[in-house]
């Protein structure tokens, strides 16, 4: 049992369908864990969660701020007070946004990650917004959370705790309907269809960098259409259609990097479509602690942690991925433990 009193609360207002839902999730949570003060944001980023309610409310004033520049911002000023626990409603973007803001400033309260993205696949999510009533809060427990972090021109700009893409598409709602979006346009705050293609040019180049500064090239050129770092999971073992990252887990190793030459971020494919462009070729490499994933030579696509879109990527760009241990405090229900 995680012993709270005091939280804050973030909540992402556009993640998922309803807004109502991702409020009405954050102030259950609080309700749930006993919480008696409350620091969030304004309106739909947290206070409207507790009209009425009869504990102590610190709600900061971000008229100024906006997008994810406002979920940094608002976890900024959370984090200068000693809190409890974080209780974060949205995707995992939104996620690892406060994670990063957490991080910078070795800050280490517990984030209680509630899922309303469209995926919700990462790390640091607790639950999904719909299974809150389900969820045992007495059986909960941090935990360490290894992280991914992600170096553009020698400047760290993201955290991510599910997988680092490089492509031209991300899924995300459009319409009430998961959608392959234009990932760069979302850069722009544009939702708007995406066509799935690839990423590589002539002078593309994916490497592993080991620790004594040996390079390992997984994949170049126009073969690179997809390229995905993330974690290994234990849900891979046994299971060889899975290939190298089985492999990886099997040795003890925590992440890999997949590079395919079919663009693999997408959702509106039909088995037709696959079937006409079989085989699907891929090339993995493991990555252990203290090697770095090197991306260079990409122009046009976009550099995406969590799902998140972040860089429109120029063919002179040099992206550094590597794995970051501890870098946060996650909350997850004990292993011996299931929901109710």
């Amino acid at each position: 049992m995680i012993e709270c009193r005091q939280a804050g609360v973030i909540v992402n207002p556009v993640a998922g369908i309803s807004p109502r839902e991702s409020l009405r999730a954050a102030r259950q949570a609080a309700e749930r864990l006993g919480i008696i003060k409350v620091l969030t944001g304004p309106g739909q980023l947290g206070a409207e969660a507790f009209t009425g309610w009869s504990g102590q409310l610190q709600v900061h004033d971000l008229r100024a701020q906006g997008g994810r520049e406002q979920t940094r911002a608002l976890a900024g000023q959370i984090a200068s007070t000693a809190i409890d626990v974080m209780i974060v409603v949205g995707g995992d973007g939104t996620l690892a946004d406060v994670s990063r803001v957490f991080l910078q400033r070795k800050f280490r309260a517990p984030i209680l990650g509630i899922g309303a993205g469209s995926t919700n696949v990462g790390r640091l999510i607790t639950c999904c917004v719909e299974r809150v009533e389900q969820i045992k809060f007495e059986a909960l427990e941090a935990w360490d959370v290894d992280g991914i972090l992600v170096t553009l021109n020698d400047q760290p700009i993201a955290l991510a705790f599910n997988d680092v893409v490089v492509g031209h598409t991300i899924v995300g709602m459009l319409d009430g309907k998961r959608r392959d979006l234009d990932a760069v346009e979302r850069i722009s705050g544009h939702l708007i269809p995406g066509k799935p293609r690839s990423a590589g040019g002539s002078s593309t180049r994916v490497i592993r960098r080991s620790t004594n500064n040996s390079d390992l090239l997984i994949a170049d050129g126009r073969s690179v259409a997809t390229v995905v770092v993330g974690f290994a999971d234990s849900s891979f073992f046994g299971r060889a259609v899975t290939g190298g990252i089985c492999l990886a887990t099997v040795a003890g190793l925590p992440a890999g990097c997949i590079v395919s030459d079919t663009p693999l971020v997408q959702i509106e494919i039909d088995a037709a479509t696959l079937q006409a462009i079989e085989p699907v070729t891929s090339r993995y490499a493991s990555v252990a602690n203290g090697d770095s994933i090197v991306i260079e030579g990409v122009a046009d696509a976009a550099l995406c942690a969590d799902g998140n879109p972040l860089r429109r990527l120029e063919s002179n760009d040099h992206v550094l991925v590597s794995l970051h241990c501890d870098a946060v405090v996650g909350v997850r229900s004990r292993k011996d433990v299931q929901p109710a």
